[in-house]
């Protein structure tokens, strides 16, 4: 089985996985995952609530499904309800994350030598003269030749997740039930300023539910009701992405513009300087919010009659679902005014 993991962003960092190897190319080379024996993610099952877990990958196994089966099938059993009393299983988890290698940028007096000296070797002149050189070193204008390291300015190193859940499992010889619930509250590595007032931080949140009921309703006839849902609630900047950001923070040079200017004003900048303009730092905290709510719902009823006093082992279920997806997106977005300082008067 080979897994990949492209992100390690909260609400980025789905894995992939598929069993020996890719077998086909088109829409989708993923291996078929049956849950309770309907098609589903995954990524949207607790652990808690796998009972058992099954990989099919030799193309005896697979046949019965067709193309679907081509790249591998997994088969996940959820857990069910049990006869006898009830119990009750509850998990409360916190997760730290730590960003562990990071890129390196130089401070500003360290750049300004070195953007001299790639200007100097190409026999152009260069970008700063002594007087400029000594006001960075010694930050005497901050407003003008600014000192800033984005990265510490935008990005925290650890990163906290909260995880809780809680099941109920018990039932009679008549009907049996188990019930689950479930939340993970994680936030992302941007650091957002005490002067966001509406926090329009990066964070990911998931809620999901899970129930499952047998009844017995004849001695040869069975019913099963199951339910799940899971939703995701992703909120980012109104203005860009995280992947705006990052970007922005990585090419933004650390002598181009000011957290702020002295007077209280937010700074801008020419395109042709590198970035698109808007420092990071406004785009995390000054440029609204905006939420990405995400719905999975699967309801399935299935009816099985036991046979055998015609014929040994013959069995009949029948098994109908119905899904629901929903997507709603919330965009707050705000650009605030911006100014760009060339010099000064006096």
């Amino acid at each position: 089985m080979i897994t990949t993991l492209d992100s390690g962003e909260p609400g980025k960092n789905i894995s992939e996985f598929w069993i020996r190897g890719i077998g086909t190319f088109g829409a989708s080379s993923a291996a078929l995952v049956l849950i309770d024996g309907l098609e589903g993610n995954i990524n949207s099952i607790d652990p808690a609530d796998i009972e058992s877990f099954s990989v099919l990958k030799d193309a005896s196994a697979t046949a019965v499904y067709g193309v679907r089966g081509a790249n591998g099938v997994v088969l996940v059993t959820t857990k069910r309800g049990q006869s006898g009393k009830m119990q009750i299983n509850a998990r409360a988890n916190v997760t730290l994350s730590y960003l562990n290698r990071m890129p390196e940028y130089l401070r500003a007096y360290d750049y300004a030598l070195l953007a001299n000296e790639a200007r100097a070797v190409r026999n152009e002149e260069i970008l700063y003269d002594k007087t400029e050189l000594r006001l960075i070193r010694y930050h005497l204008d901050d407003d003008l030749y600014p000192d800033i390291s984005w990265q510490d300015e935008l990005i925290k190193r650890n990163g906290f997740q909260q995880t809780y859940y809680v099941s109920a499992r018990g039932g009679s010889e008549a009907a049996r039930y188990f019930i689950s619930l479930g939340t993970s509250i994680e936030d992302a590595a941007y650091r957002v300023a005490p002067e966001n007032t509406i926090r329009s931080g990066v964070g990911y949140n998931t809620y999901n539910y899970r129930i499952n009921l047998d009844i017995n309703l004849h001695k040869t006839t069975t019913m099963y009701f199951g339910a799940d849902g899971y939703m995701s609630l992703r909120t980012q900047p109104g203005f860009a992405n995280t992947d705006v950001i990052w970007e922005a923070q990585s090419l933004l040079t650390p002598i181009t513009v000011p957290i702020r200017y002295s007077t209280g004003e937010l700074p801008a900048y020419s395109e042709y300087m590198g970035g698109g303009g808007v420092s990071p730092y406004v785009l995390l905290n000054h440029t609204g919010k905006q939420t990405n709510q995400h719905y999975i719902g699967k309801s399935t009823l299935a009816l099985t009659h036991d046979f055998s006093y015609l014929i040994e082992n013959l069995k009949l279920r029948m098994q109908g679902a119905y899904d629901n997806l929903s997507w709603r997106n919330e965009v707050r977005y705000v650009m605030p005014e911006m100014y760009f300082a060339t010099g000064r008067t006096a």
